[in-house]
């Protein structure tokens, strides 16, 4: 196939995601005032207020935790509680110690944000060490105290402190031992080693040159590198720095596993469910989410890469800030719109300084939202790309600040915990209804940065399976090796739709990108069932958008005492955990988010999808008229000529060959007679002129082909012969299956204008 030229290689023009159904957006505020934009916002009323420290972050003073004192007053406390009359002082010195314990665990948050931001300081590093371990022991006498005072004369004193489910998390507390406390203690020192490590440089030095990811990557865009020279140094240097993170992952596992037995569990999968995320479903329940993701939603998120798009940095609006500090701002009328209290919980992370969002050469390349517990401060971390990713992160953060701000603990010791699964929901709902606003913000590029983020969001469903299954699996291996690792994890790809059947790799390394396999276990699958529950607010907005939006903060408002599933249920919406909602799940993929625009007969998972994509693009194939393809409809003689000759054509600025000027160029270049020219084009007829065009172009083909698995092989025309085999061996013609399960060549059968764009593909593959 000769290539065309730049000039007439155009854009892909099908677009993910029409947006027919939104209502108009309002123009941006030009109000910079935030008091005269937070009077003008929309009134909701779905959260109850809460206090807030009036500081600014950098004004909260770090000191460092000393356990001696704390330790001390739980002593007391025991004592007291053995007595019912010294009931309401043991009250008012066990809220006063919740409070200390609160403000341990803010300064161990502080200086956890300090690694983050730097991950080379050693001070910071060997601090955190520290104030964990130092944390857990207050941890474990305060939780053990509260246990006991439930069973104590002094019990009537909690009355009213807990909800449910935070007196069940306390009468089932299992006092931590010494040899859990030390576990403890290495799990954290090999974060801190991995965060030290993952910005390292990795390079390998090739003839005297020495590569990194990035000088690679510019070598091979520079010409300096072929693409196999390039691929097998980018492949050395991923290599290198699994080796080296993987070694600290294969002993995080050895670790946490021991700390799941302690705990009463089989695997570190186990105990993170039960007890650090605290969902209401198993690791099995979690499988079978998998199995039906892979089954209803991996084919619909294969198609979807074939339209995915990115803006074009040069093409975004000017005037609009995307990175940086001045993205609130930006921000901030959009908020208004939805509600004044989403208004309320950005301002105040804005107004207090509660975020580091510019880069830094050894920040931790993570972005995360946490709160600071005693100051009840949302605070927003993010290492920024410099590019509109970073509007679309900050979206996605102040979703969790807002639910942070209004829901956030006053404290863990009184309130259950928090949801992650639901968490996110908060975040990736806000992502899918801030959709509306994208024409405003990105201006020609909207419909690419709403086709990147929607993609983003499948992805994360996706994703967040497969970094869920390998997780459960490897920590489940009697006896893991980073081998064993790479190789489930290639695996794995193949079933994800990651990587396509016929990828050679016995082993994938690209794990060791994802900062939650190292800081957060067992964590992903929340993005995976929270991105399914967020679409269901999204596909409720194309009909009534602020009544999704409504619906959005009554989930939000829901706080922390109801699990994940019972949040849908409880605003009246299905649970995204049951195999019936990804079915319908997967059924809104099709039918919005994969037609091939322009036309409205031809699906992306469609088995010609990707190929009306490809002649598409390359302007081989158009449509019939009226947004129509017509895949089913036959070929004429007269078009294969033209659609060849464009394939061929390596004319500059020059207008799409006419049927006439594709005829003539045909009967030129021995690929037809010409004659017949309307009638339909026959199976083996198209193949043979495409046998000839190969000729024509140098490839030599060879009839080489083995048709003796096909039922009708001896209906193949004698002059067609050679030319099908060709076809089968180079892999252009693959057959139809007959209903009685034959194959079959169907020689002389119409060539649909599907098979025809199948077949060109095909053909342009062996090609180049």
């Amino acid at each position: 196939m000769k290539k065309p030229s730049n000039r007439r290689w155009k854009r892909l023009a099908a677009l993910l995601l029409t947006f027919a159904l939104l209502l108009p957006a309002t123009a941006r505020a030009a109000d910079d005032d935030l008091d005269a934009l937070a009077a003008t916002a929309r009134d909701t009323s779905f959260f109850t207020p809460r206090r807030h420290t009036e500081l600014n972050y950098d004004e909260i003073e770090y000191e460092h935790i000393d356990p001696a004192p704390v330790l001390a007053e739980i002593d007391a406390l025991r004592a007291l509680s053995a007595d019912a009359k010294n009931e309401a002082e043991f009250k008012t010195r066990l809220l006063a110690l919740a409070d200390e314990y609160e403000r341990m665990t803010a300064m161990c948050c502080l200086v956890d944000f300090r690694q983050y931001a730097d991950s080379k300081d050693e001070w910071a590093a060997a601090e955190l060490a520290k104030d964990k371990a130092e944390l857990i022991t207050v941890e474990d006498a305060f939780f053990s105290l509260v246990r006991d005072a439930l069973s104590s004369p002094c019990a009537a004193a909690l009355d009213g402190l807990l909800g449910d489910g935070a007196r069940q998390k306390y009468l089932d507390y299992g006092s931590k031992t010494d040899e859990e406390k030390a576990l403890r203690a290495q799990e954290t020192a090999l974060v801190s080693e991995y965060r030290s490590k993952v910005v390292d440089e990795y390079a390998v030095t090739v003839d005297d040159v020495k590569y990194t990811t990035d000088s690679v990557y510019q070598a091979y865009r520079d010409g300096e590198l072929s693409y196999d020279e390039y691929w097998k140094i980018y492949v050395d240097i991923y290599k290198q720095e699994n080796a080296v993170l993987g070694d600290i992952f294969v002993k995080m596992v050895a670790v946490r596993n021991q700390i799941a037995r302690l705990n009463g569990c089989d695997t570190y999968a186990e105990y993170a469910y039960r007890k650090d995320y605290y969902r209401d479903y198993t690791p099995a329940d979690a499988q079978a989410f998998c199995d039906a993701v892979k089954k209803y939603i991996v084919p619909k998120y294969s198609a979807c890469k074939l339209l995915n798009q990115e803006p074009d940095p040069s093409e975004m609006p000017e005037g609009i800030t995307y990175s940086g500090e001045g993205m609130f701002g930006t921000l901030f009328p959009y908020f208004a719109q939805l509600s004044d209290e989403l208004l309320e919980s950005a301002r105040y992370t804005y107004v207090h300084k509660a975020y580091d969002v510019d880069p830094a050469p050894n920040k931790t390349g993570t972005a995360f939202s946490a709160g600071i517990p005693y100051y009840s401060m949302p605070f927003y971390f993010n290492n920024a790309s410099g590019d509109w990713h970073d509007l679309k992160s900050t979206i996605h953060e102040l979703g969790h600040n807002n639910e942070t701000y209004w829901n956030g603990d006053d404290g863990e010791w009184d309130t259950a915990d928090l949801i992650y699964d639901t968490a996110e929901v908060h975040s990736q709902g806000l992502e899918l209804l801030m959709l509306r606003f994208y024409p405003e913000l990105f201006g020609s590029q909207a419909d690419a940065a709403a086709c990147s983020t929607v993609f983003s969001l499948l992805d994360s469903i996706v994703t967040g399976c497969l970094y869920d299954e390998w997780q459960r699996r490897v920590y489940e291996t009697p006896e893991p090796t980073l081998k064993k690792a790479n190789q489930l994890f290639r695996q794995l790809c193949g079933e994800y739709g990651i990587v396509g059947a016929d990828d050679e790799r016995t082993e994938m390394y690209s794990w060791i990108d994802v900062p939650h396999n190292f800081d957060s276990p067992m964590y992903y699958i929340s993005y995976a069932t929270s991105a399914a529950g967020a679409f269901a607010f999204w596909e409720a907005s194309q009909s009534d958008y602020f009544a999704a939006v409504d619906d959005y903060l009554r989930f939000t408002a829901l706080g922390h005492e109801v699990g994940f599933a019972d949040s849908f249920l409880t605003i009246g919406m299905e649970s995204p955990l049951t195999e019936r909602y990804l079915i319908g799940l997967s059924d809104t993929i099709h039918d919005d988010l994969l037609p091939v625009k322009p036309y409205t007969d031809v699906y992306a998972d469609d088995w010609f999808g990707a190929s009306v994509i490809f002649v598409d693009t390359y302007a081989l194939m158009n449509g019939v008229g009226n947004d129509l393809f017509a895949p089913n409809a036959s070929a004429t003689r007269e078009q294969s000529m033209t659609i060849l000759a464009r394939m061929d054509d390596e004319r500059e600025d020059a207008a799409p060959y006419t049927l006439d000027e594709g005829v003539a160029w045909a009967m030129a270049n021995g690929i037809s007679d010409g004659e017949d020219r309307a009638a339909a084009l026959t199976r083996e007829q198209f193949v043979t002129m495409l046998c000839r065009y190969a000729t024509e172009i140098g490839l030599e083909p060879e009839a080489n082909g083995d048709l003796s698995g096909f039922a009708d092989a001896d209906s193949v025309s004698a002059w067609a012969a050679d030319a099908m085999a060709w076809a089968v061996a180079a892999g252009i013609v693959s057959g139809i299956e007959a209903d009685g399960g034959d194959l079959l060549l169907a020689p002389q059968d119409n060539v649909t204008r599907a098979q025809m764009a199948v077949m060109l593909e095909r053909f342009a593959g062996v090609a180049l």
